[in-house]
């Protein structure tokens, strides 16, 4: 049983036991199975600031049994809460913008991407741009080493925000945010 004291020794060697901490600047991002047409800039591995993944949550039902109080609340599905938000410093060839606003057209073309703003939109078809894209965060021990490697699969972009320029910081850097979807996950070493 433990020592409900909770001694400097005791916390120092629950880490010990697990490899220490897990440093949250330590990883990477990359994308495979992309579409035809996107360029394999992806599949290298992608230095983002900042990603936001992993929210994931229970649907349930109540069950609605006879008895006191609300009955139960049986679980049926998963689902995963507000996809993955990746944040990239754009570098001056445009590099991640160019490869991300490639990818968005490939999805979803039309309108003033063909040579007549009256053409019709026209949306690929799933298998062909979503179902064999995955994207790989593999989380990296202070060594650099992989730790883990998380693959999120049928990935997509859905949505970049806007770019944000500003006069009041000297010496910032252009950021791009790009939101992801999602249609499960695996977690592996």
């Amino acid at each position: 049983m433990a020592n409900p004291q909770n001694s400097i020794f005791e916390i120092k060697n629950f880490f010990q036991r697990h490899s220490g901490l897990q440093r949250d600047n330590r990883y990477t991002v990359s994308f495979s199975g992309l579409p035809t047409g996107v360029p394999a800039w992806g599949e290298e591995d992608l230095y983002s600031i900042s990603t936001a993944a992993g929210a994931r949550g229970i649907d349930a039902i109540a069950d609605n049994l006879a008895g006191y109080g609300p009955g139960r609340i049986v679980p049926r599905s998963q689902k995963f809460v507000g996809g993955i938000l990746l944040t990239f410093p754009v570098t001056n060839d445009n590099f991640i913008t160019d490869f991300f606003h490639i990818w968005f057209n490939k999805i979803y073309s039309g309108g003033n991407t063909n040579s007549s703003f009256n053409a019709p939109y026209v949306v690929q078809y799933y298998d062909d741009i979503v179902r064999n894209v995955k994207m790989r965060l593999k989380i990296l021990n202070p060594n650099g080493e992989v730790n883990r490697i998380i693959t999120f699969n049928e990935v997509f972009p859905i949505e970049c925000m806007p770019f944000e320029f500003n006069m009041m910081q000297a010496n910032e850097y252009l950021k791009y945010q790009v939101l992801m979807n999602y249609r499960d996950f695996t977690v592996g070493n």
